[in-house]
């Protein structure tokens, strides 16, 4: 059996409630003499800020007003942008031994209400903005007792504003009883990019596990590379990832956890975002593609100083080498530009970058503590070696208990307490993991394997191309076809030149068969990745009407 252990120490894991080990580190920050007291500063107003001690009586008074209306161990869902009432909410669902589900604000009400019903969620937090689908994906919901408004009152007999719940006095509530390894705190639902959304069932233990190793990898290995008296309390966080994403989820509680100040941004604006680095002198950030092929390659990057940033953290999809290389070009101070991997189902990430060493160029990093690797042949199941590449495979205490009723979906997904991830990689002898594509997203020509995440770095090198992704298409001879989506830099670019390109750089099965199509924009995730099944459902219906 070939098992991959951490390179790091196993490290002694929480045995408290999650929510118990945040509020102490707010607590911390409230009553240290000299700490820093700023939780939030708004990224539309450095004035308009939050403290730590706001942020803990308003989770009081939430946790306060929900065990009022009868919420106890249930589900509560978040359908907001990023605001700083969303870790207060989390905070005081979590005081009742709750569950946050967080949703997109860009759902629409079939998407909400499919949620809704999904999570069997008993209470809603909304903004005024995003109401009205709210109440109309609730109606059919007999579970929701309860929706809380952030700047508005609403119309319904059960809705409350948020100004109201959190103003509700005081008390000291019911402390539940919670068992760490199976009751849920959160409950995010996966990116949908492999099927229909699920609830991803994610522990007390779970979460805590996760802010515990990843706190070892980050404060005591790779902070101390960039410069040996790092202080997370005088550094600030840009919070522009969505909360309702594992990812920024994690961001955001590695602010508070680390008694830094947040920058929260309701959504990614690019303008904004390069404001905030120049103001607050941003030093490190974690981002996903898209951001760092805009930080690239976007001219409006030149009217700001961004000579700050030293370090740059990449996640939630590959990052090409010439990307890469580009930022750090146009940017001399950037010292590093490293890549993670992790996944909703094991809280965030499974994999990190160690700052500490010279690490090949796209490897995600080395396994976190307390957490074992065995990659397997797609075929067989056959336990593989150092530089065999199949399907990558995780255990720890950070994997999941898996999908909310969805017994079939665990048992295909968590075999014998494996996490099996459906990303296909391979480790050096090192100890270094390279993630090769989605096991899904994979394209056969004539049995061939094409990676579309191979051909869509090197259409990124292309001068004259800003974006691109890459599908297969259907075909009775081959298999499938290569087609590429692009969005052009340059306006005089043709189909043509982007086919000769691609000719002239790769094997003959990888080469576009089925041409170039040029849009505006490549569909993603939050996340950043790529919604493949949306191109090709684009390229079905063209099909369908020839």
């Amino acid at each position: 059996m070939t098992i991959f252990h951490s390179s790091y120490p196993s490290l002694p894991v929480p045995d408290q409630p999650y929510h118990k080990m945040l509020i102490s580190a707010i607590e911390r920050q409230i009553h240290t003499p000299g700490a820093n007291k700023v939780a939030f500063i708004h990224a539309e107003d450095s004035k308009n800020v939050i403290t730590y001690e706001k942020l803990l009586n308003t989770s009081k008074a939430v946790g306060t007003y929900l065990h009022s209306i009868g919420f106890e161990k249930n589900i509560a869902c978040a359908v907001v942008a990023n605001v700083w009432q969303y870790p207060a909410f989390f905070l005081g669902v979590a005081m009742n031994g709750g569950a946050v589900s967080g949703a997109s604000a860009l759902f629409t009400d079939y998407e909400l209400e499919r949620q809704f019903k999904d999570s069997k969620c008993m209470v809603v937090l909304t903004s005024a903005d995003q109401l009205a689908k709210v109440e109309k994906a609730a109606k059919g919901c007999t579970d929701i007792r309860a929706i809380i408004v952030i700047g508005g009152t609403g119309n319904g007999s059960n809705t409350v504003s948020w100004d109201s719940v959190a103003s509700t006095p005081i008390r000291t509530i019911p402390e539940p009883k919670i068992d760490i390894y199976n009751d849920l705190v959160i409950l995010p639902y996966s990116s949908g990019t492999t099927g229909p959304p699920k609830g991803v069932m994610l522990s007390h233990f779970n979460l805590a596990c996760m802010m515990e190793l990843h706190a070892y990898t980050d404060i005591q290995k790779n902070a101390k590379v960039l410069d040996e008296n790092w202080d997370y309390e005088r550094e600030k966080i840009l919070l522009f990832l969505p909360f309702y994403h594992a990812f920024g989820f994690g961001l955001l509680n590695f602010s508070l956890l680390r008694g830094s100040c947040g920058i929260i941004f309701k959504h990614f604006e690019p303008p904004l975002f390069l404001k905030n680095i120049q103001e607050h002198k941003i030093r490190m950030i974690a981002l996903v593609p898209p951001i760092l092929v805009f930080l690239a390659k976007h001219p409006a990057c030149d009217k700001f100083d961004l000579s700050s940033m030293e370090a740059i953290i990449c996640g939630a999809a590959p990052a090409g080498r010439e990307i890469c290389e580009e930022a750090q070009k146009r940017y001399p101070k950037l010292r590093l530009i490293r890549q993670g991997y992790g996944m909703t189902e094991c809280t965030m990430a499974s994999h990190v970058p160690d700052f500490s060493l010279e690490q090949p160029f796209g490897c995600v990093g080395k396994l976190l503590p307390n957490l074992m690797m065995k990659i397997i042949d797609t075929d067989t199941g056959k336990e593989l070696g150092v530089g065999e590449r199949g399907e990558i495979c995780v255990k720890g205490p950070t994997v999941m208990l898996g999908y909310f009723c969805r017994d079939e979906a665990t048992k295909n997904t968590l075999r014998d307490g494996w996490l099996h991830t459906g990303d296909i990689g391979y480790a050096d002898k090192d100890g270094n993991v390279f993630i090769v594509d989605r096991l899904k997203e994979l394209i056969k020509v004539k049995g061939y394997q094409v990676p579309p995440a191979e051909l869509e770095d090197l259409l990124l090198t292309h001068p004259g191309i800003l974006d691109a992704a890459v599908i297969g298409i259907p075909d009775r001879d081959v298999g499938e076809k290569v087609k590429a989506y692009v969005v052009k830099k340059d306006n005089a670019l043709i189909e043509a030149d982007v086919i000769k390109f691609v000719e002239s750089k790769v094997s003959p099965y990888k080469r576009l068969t089925a041409g170039v199509e040029f849009i505006k924009e490549i569909p993603k995730s939050a996340a950043g990745k790529i919604l493949r099944r949306f191109l090709r459902d684009q390229a079905a219906q063209a099909t369908s009407k020839i």
